[in-house]
Protein backbone atom coordinates (compact mmCIF):
# COMPACT_ATOMS: atom_id res chain seq x y z
CA UNK A 1 0.00 0.00 0.00
CA UNK A 2 2.83 2.38 0.86
CA UNK A 3 4.48 1.67 -2.47
CA UNK A 4 1.22 2.46 -4.30
CA UNK A 5 0.88 5.78 -2.44
CA UNK A 6 4.53 6.58 -3.16
CA UNK A 7 4.02 5.74 -6.83
CA UNK A 8 0.95 8.01 -7.11
CA UNK A 9 2.75 10.92 -5.42
CA UNK A 10 5.78 10.47 -7.69
CA UNK A 11 3.61 10.39 -10.82
CA UNK A 12 1.78 13.51 -9.65
CA UNK A 13 5.10 15.30 -9.13
CA UNK A 14 6.34 14.16 -12.56
CA UNK A 15 3.14 15.39 -14.21
CA UNK A 16 3.86 18.88 -12.86
CA UNK A 17 7.57 18.80 -13.68
CA UNK A 18 7.45 17.01 -17.07
CA UNK A 19 4.01 17.54 -18.69
CA UNK A 20 2.79 15.08 -21.31
CA UNK A 21 3.22 15.74 -25.03
CA UNK A 22 3.93 14.00 -28.31
CA UNK A 23 7.41 15.54 -28.53
CA UNK A 24 10.03 16.11 -25.83
CA UNK A 25 13.34 17.97 -26.07
CA UNK A 26 15.36 17.05 -22.99
CA UNK A 27 16.69 19.82 -20.75
CA UNK A 28 17.51 20.52 -17.09
CA UNK A 29 13.80 20.38 -16.26
CA UNK A 30 13.38 16.81 -17.47
CA UNK A 31 16.79 15.16 -16.90
CA UNK A 32 17.88 13.51 -13.66
CA UNK A 33 21.44 12.41 -12.91
CA UNK A 34 22.94 10.35 -10.09
CA UNK A 35 26.07 8.19 -9.58
CA UNK A 36 25.76 4.53 -10.49
CA UNK A 37 26.87 1.71 -8.19
CA UNK A 38 30.23 1.78 -9.93
CA UNK A 39 30.30 5.56 -9.46
CA UNK A 40 29.59 5.17 -5.74
CA UNK A 41 32.52 2.76 -5.36
CA UNK A 42 34.63 5.21 -7.35
CA UNK A 43 33.87 8.04 -4.92
CA UNK A 44 34.57 5.78 -1.91
CA UNK A 45 38.00 5.13 -3.45
CA UNK A 46 38.53 8.88 -3.84
CA UNK A 47 37.59 9.40 -0.19
CA UNK A 48 39.99 6.65 0.90
CA UNK A 49 42.82 8.25 -1.10
CA UNK A 50 42.04 11.62 0.46
CA UNK A 51 42.09 10.20 4.01
CA UNK A 52 45.34 8.32 3.40
CA UNK A 53 46.99 11.32 1.74
CA UNK A 54 45.96 13.61 4.59
CA UNK A 55 47.01 11.28 7.42
CA UNK A 56 50.37 10.43 5.92
CA UNK A 57 50.83 13.89 4.37
CA UNK A 58 51.44 12.24 1.02
CA UNK A 59 51.04 14.82 -1.74
CA UNK A 60 51.08 12.18 -4.47
CA UNK A 61 48.01 10.46 -3.00
CA UNK A 62 46.24 13.80 -2.68
CA UNK A 63 47.15 14.67 -6.26
CA UNK A 64 45.80 11.30 -7.44
CA UNK A 65 42.60 11.88 -5.43
CA UNK A 66 42.08 15.32 -7.00
CA UNK A 67 42.74 13.87 -10.45
CA UNK A 68 40.07 11.18 -9.96
CA UNK A 69 37.57 13.77 -8.69
CA UNK A 70 38.27 15.95 -11.74
CA UNK A 71 37.55 13.00 -14.03
CA UNK A 72 34.27 12.36 -12.19
CA UNK A 73 33.16 15.99 -12.52
CA UNK A 74 34.01 16.04 -16.22
CA UNK A 75 32.14 12.77 -16.63
CA UNK A 76 29.04 14.24 -14.98
CA UNK A 77 29.08 17.25 -17.29
CA UNK A 78 29.67 15.18 -20.46
CA UNK A 79 27.02 12.62 -19.46
CA UNK A 80 24.35 15.29 -18.97
CA UNK A 81 25.31 17.20 -22.11
CA UNK A 82 25.13 14.02 -24.22
CA UNK A 83 21.77 12.95 -22.79
CA UNK A 84 20.18 16.41 -23.04
CA UNK A 85 20.74 16.43 -26.82
CA UNK A 86 17.93 13.93 -27.31
CA UNK A 87 14.67 14.92 -28.95
CA UNK A 88 12.07 12.17 -28.66
CA UNK A 89 8.76 12.09 -30.53
CA UNK A 90 5.86 9.65 -30.47
CA UNK A 91 4.88 8.30 -33.91
CA UNK A 92 1.75 6.37 -32.96
CA UNK A 93 0.74 2.83 -32.05
CA UNK A 94 0.25 -0.06 -34.45
CA UNK A 95 -3.12 -1.81 -34.73
CA UNK A 96 -3.38 -4.36 -31.94
CA UNK A 97 -5.92 -6.99 -30.91
CA UNK A 98 -6.37 -8.22 -27.35
CA UNK A 99 -3.71 -10.79 -26.47
CA UNK A 100 -1.16 -9.48 -28.97
CA UNK A 101 1.77 -7.14 -28.36
CA UNK A 102 1.23 -3.50 -29.24
CA UNK A 103 4.13 -1.62 -30.82
CA UNK A 104 4.65 1.97 -29.70
CA UNK A 105 6.67 3.73 -32.40
CA UNK A 106 9.17 6.36 -31.27
CA UNK A 107 11.48 8.61 -33.27
CA UNK A 108 14.76 9.66 -31.64
CA UNK A 109 16.73 12.60 -32.99
CA UNK A 110 18.98 15.39 -31.76
CA UNK A 111 17.98 19.03 -31.31
CA UNK A 112 21.61 20.19 -31.47
CA UNK A 113 24.38 20.05 -34.08
CA UNK A 114 26.11 17.18 -32.25
CA UNK A 115 24.67 13.69 -32.25
CA UNK A 116 24.26 11.87 -28.91
CA UNK A 117 26.42 8.80 -28.36
CA UNK A 118 26.42 5.62 -26.30
CA UNK A 119 23.78 3.08 -25.40
CA UNK A 120 20.25 4.19 -24.57
CA UNK A 121 18.01 2.01 -22.39
CA UNK A 122 14.26 2.31 -23.01
CA UNK A 123 11.55 0.68 -20.91
CA UNK A 124 8.03 1.27 -19.61
CA UNK A 125 7.54 2.91 -16.24
CA UNK A 126 7.94 0.33 -13.47
CA UNK A 127 9.28 -2.40 -15.75
CA UNK A 128 12.63 -4.06 -15.18
CA UNK A 129 13.32 -5.00 -18.79
CA UNK A 130 13.15 -3.02 -22.01
CA UNK A 131 15.20 -2.50 -25.14
CA UNK A 132 18.68 -1.08 -25.70
CA UNK A 133 19.72 0.91 -28.78
CA UNK A 134 23.05 2.31 -29.91
CA UNK A 135 22.80 6.06 -30.50
CA UNK A 136 25.92 5.94 -32.69
CA UNK A 137 24.01 3.98 -35.33
CA UNK A 138 21.79 5.60 -37.96
CA UNK A 139 18.61 3.97 -36.65
CA UNK A 140 16.20 6.75 -35.71
CA UNK A 141 12.91 4.84 -35.40
CA UNK A 142 12.28 2.24 -32.71
CA UNK A 143 9.28 0.16 -31.64
CA UNK A 144 8.68 -0.46 -27.95
CA UNK A 145 6.46 -3.54 -27.39
CA UNK A 146 3.71 -3.64 -24.78
CA UNK A 147 1.60 -6.66 -23.87
CA UNK A 148 -2.19 -6.43 -24.01
CA UNK A 149 -4.68 -8.64 -22.21
CA UNK A 150 -8.15 -7.17 -22.81
CA UNK A 151 -9.98 -4.85 -25.16
CA UNK A 152 -10.56 -1.17 -24.43
CA UNK A 153 -8.90 2.24 -24.56
CA UNK A 154 -5.95 2.70 -22.19
CA UNK A 155 -3.52 5.48 -21.35
CA UNK A 156 0.07 4.49 -21.95
CA UNK A 157 2.37 4.78 -18.91
CA UNK A 158 5.47 6.91 -18.92
CA UNK A 159 8.52 5.68 -20.79
CA UNK A 160 11.91 5.66 -19.02
CA UNK A 161 15.02 6.58 -21.01
CA UNK A 162 18.44 6.18 -19.39
CA UNK A 163 22.12 6.25 -20.29
CA UNK A 164 25.42 5.93 -18.40
CA UNK A 165 27.63 7.23 -21.20
CA UNK A 166 30.65 7.52 -21.32
CA UNK A 167 32.32 5.64 -18.42
CA UNK A 168 29.39 4.43 -16.34
CA UNK A 169 30.09 6.68 -13.33
CA UNK A 170 26.82 8.60 -13.64
CA UNK A 171 23.41 7.62 -14.89
CA UNK A 172 21.12 10.10 -16.65
CA UNK A 173 17.45 9.27 -16.97
CA UNK A 174 14.03 10.73 -17.61
CA UNK A 175 10.40 9.59 -17.45
CA UNK A 176 8.37 10.91 -20.39
CA UNK A 177 4.62 10.94 -20.88
CA UNK A 178 3.66 10.97 -24.57
CA UNK A 179 -0.08 11.45 -23.90
CA UNK A 180 -0.90 8.57 -26.25
CA UNK A 181 -4.14 6.61 -25.76
CA UNK A 182 -3.88 2.98 -26.84
CA UNK A 183 -6.97 1.34 -28.35
CA UNK A 184 -6.90 -2.44 -28.04
CA UNK A 185 -9.33 -4.04 -30.49
CA UNK A 186 -11.25 -7.18 -29.43
CA UNK A 187 -9.62 -10.56 -29.90
CA UNK A 188 -10.76 -12.21 -33.12
CA UNK A 189 -12.79 -15.43 -33.07
CA UNK A 190 -13.52 -17.04 -36.42
CA UNK A 191 -17.18 -17.03 -37.36
CA UNK A 192 -19.09 -17.70 -40.58
CA UNK A 193 -20.06 -14.84 -42.85
CA UNK A 194 -22.83 -16.77 -44.62
CA UNK A 195 -25.68 -16.09 -42.21
CA UNK A 196 -25.27 -12.37 -41.67
CA UNK A 197 -28.65 -10.65 -42.22
CA UNK A 198 -29.00 -8.32 -45.20
CA UNK A 199 -30.25 -4.78 -45.19
CA UNK A 200 -31.87 -3.71 -48.47
CA UNK A 201 -30.95 -0.30 -49.83
CA UNK A 202 -32.27 1.62 -52.80
CA UNK A 203 -31.31 0.31 -56.23
CA UNK A 204 -32.53 -2.02 -58.94
CA UNK A 205 -30.23 -4.86 -57.92
CA UNK A 206 -28.85 -5.28 -61.43
CA UNK A 207 -25.26 -4.72 -60.35
CA UNK A 208 -23.54 -7.50 -58.46
CA UNK A 209 -20.57 -7.31 -56.11
CA UNK A 210 -18.02 -9.74 -54.72
CA UNK A 211 -19.63 -11.80 -51.99
CA UNK A 212 -20.11 -15.24 -50.49
CA UNK A 213 -23.65 -16.35 -51.41
CA UNK A 214 -24.26 -17.13 -55.11
CA UNK A 215 -21.84 -18.96 -57.41
CA UNK A 216 -21.08 -16.88 -60.50
CA UNK A 217 -18.18 -18.34 -62.51
CA UNK A 218 -14.65 -19.75 -62.46
CA UNK A 219 -11.55 -17.67 -62.90
CA UNK A 220 -7.80 -18.38 -63.01
CA UNK A 221 -6.07 -18.88 -59.67
CA UNK A 222 -3.89 -15.98 -58.48
CA UNK A 223 -1.40 -15.76 -55.63
CA UNK A 224 -3.19 -14.90 -52.39
CA UNK A 225 -6.54 -16.49 -53.31
CA UNK A 226 -8.06 -18.60 -50.48
CA UNK A 227 -7.38 -22.32 -50.89
CA UNK A 228 -10.96 -23.28 -49.89
CA UNK A 229 -12.28 -21.62 -53.07
CA UNK A 230 -10.18 -23.74 -55.45
CA UNK A 231 -12.29 -25.82 -57.88
CA UNK A 232 -10.80 -29.21 -56.97
CA UNK A 233 -12.88 -31.17 -59.49
CA UNK A 234 -11.52 -29.07 -62.34
CA UNK A 235 -7.98 -29.44 -60.99
CA UNK A 236 -8.40 -33.25 -60.73
CA UNK A 237 -9.22 -33.35 -64.44
CA UNK A 238 -5.77 -31.94 -65.24
CA UNK A 239 -6.88 -28.38 -65.84
CA UNK A 240 -5.06 -25.35 -64.46
CA UNK A 241 -6.09 -24.23 -60.95
CA UNK A 242 -9.36 -22.29 -60.99
CA UNK A 243 -11.09 -20.23 -58.29
CA UNK A 244 -14.85 -20.19 -57.65
CA UNK A 245 -16.26 -16.66 -57.77
CA UNK A 246 -19.38 -15.75 -55.83
CA UNK A 247 -21.54 -12.68 -56.04
CA UNK A 248 -24.46 -10.95 -54.36
CA UNK A 249 -26.73 -8.09 -55.37
CA UNK A 250 -24.94 -4.80 -54.85
CA UNK A 251 -28.20 -3.32 -53.65
CA UNK A 252 -27.96 -5.36 -50.44
CA UNK A 253 -25.59 -4.61 -47.60
CA UNK A 254 -24.77 -6.77 -44.60
CA UNK A 255 -25.89 -5.68 -41.16
CA UNK A 256 -23.92 -6.66 -38.06
CA UNK A 257 -25.44 -6.23 -34.63
CA UNK A 258 -24.32 -6.63 -31.02
CA UNK A 259 -26.59 -6.67 -27.98
CA UNK A 260 -24.65 -5.20 -25.01
CA UNK A 261 -26.93 -7.16 -22.64
CA UNK A 262 -25.96 -10.52 -24.13
CA UNK A 263 -24.81 -13.20 -21.67
CA UNK A 264 -21.87 -14.29 -23.82
CA UNK A 265 -20.99 -10.69 -24.69
CA UNK A 266 -17.25 -11.19 -25.10
CA UNK A 267 -17.75 -14.07 -27.54
CA UNK A 268 -20.26 -12.05 -29.56
CA UNK A 269 -17.87 -9.09 -29.68
CA UNK A 270 -14.95 -11.29 -30.79
CA UNK A 271 -17.01 -12.93 -33.54
CA UNK A 272 -18.37 -9.62 -34.74
CA UNK A 273 -14.86 -8.16 -34.79
CA UNK A 274 -13.73 -11.08 -36.98
CA UNK A 275 -16.62 -10.44 -39.36
CA UNK A 276 -15.74 -6.74 -39.50
CA UNK A 277 -12.15 -7.57 -40.43
CA UNK A 278 -13.11 -10.15 -43.05
CA UNK A 279 -15.78 -7.99 -44.69
CA UNK A 280 -13.34 -5.09 -44.83
CA UNK A 281 -10.73 -7.36 -46.39
CA UNK A 282 -13.04 -8.31 -49.26
CA UNK A 283 -14.26 -4.69 -49.47
CA UNK A 284 -17.87 -5.59 -48.73
CA UNK A 285 -20.05 -2.74 -47.35
CA UNK A 286 -21.69 -3.44 -43.99
CA UNK A 287 -23.43 -1.58 -41.20
CA UNK A 288 -23.07 -2.08 -37.44
CA UNK A 289 -25.69 -1.77 -34.71
CA UNK A 290 -24.57 -1.72 -31.05
CA UNK A 291 -27.56 -1.27 -28.80
CA UNK A 292 -29.05 2.11 -29.68
CA UNK A 293 -25.91 3.23 -31.54
CA UNK A 294 -25.75 2.59 -35.27
CA UNK A 295 -22.94 2.96 -37.80
CA UNK A 296 -24.15 3.35 -41.40
CA UNK A 297 -23.04 1.00 -44.13
CA UNK A 298 -19.63 1.67 -45.61
CA UNK A 299 -16.36 -0.08 -46.37
CA UNK A 300 -12.64 0.59 -46.18
CA UNK A 301 -10.04 0.77 -43.45
CA UNK A 302 -11.47 3.87 -41.83
CA UNK A 303 -14.88 2.24 -41.45
CA UNK A 304 -13.24 -0.94 -40.15
CA UNK A 305 -11.26 0.91 -37.47
CA UNK A 306 -14.33 2.94 -36.45
CA UNK A 307 -16.36 -0.24 -35.95
CA UNK A 308 -13.56 -2.07 -34.13
CA UNK A 309 -13.07 0.94 -31.86
CA UNK A 310 -16.77 0.92 -31.07
CA UNK A 311 -16.66 -2.81 -30.30
CA UNK A 312 -13.62 -2.37 -28.04
CA UNK A 313 -15.40 0.17 -25.85
CA UNK A 314 -18.62 -1.78 -25.21
CA UNK A 315 -19.20 -1.91 -21.47
CA UNK A 316 -16.31 0.42 -20.66
CA UNK A 317 -16.33 3.95 -19.32
CA UNK A 318 -14.92 5.39 -22.56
Amino acid sequence: MLSAVKNRLLLKWLAARIPGGRRHSLNMQSVFIMPTLFGGIYFVLCLALFVLGTNYQNNLLLLLCYFFITIALLHMFISYQNFARLQIQAKGISTVYAGDDALFHIQIASHSHHRPSGLLNIKWWGHQKGIVIDLDEDKHHISLPRSTYRRGVFSLPRVTFSSDFPLGLFRCWTHLDFAQPMTVFPALEKHSLKHIPHQTISGDGATRAQGLEDFENLRTYQDGDPIQRIAWKSLACGNQPMIKSFSEPASQTLQLSVNPASRNLEQVISRTAYQVVELSRIQRPFSLQIGSHSYPASSGREHRDKCLRALSTIGTSV
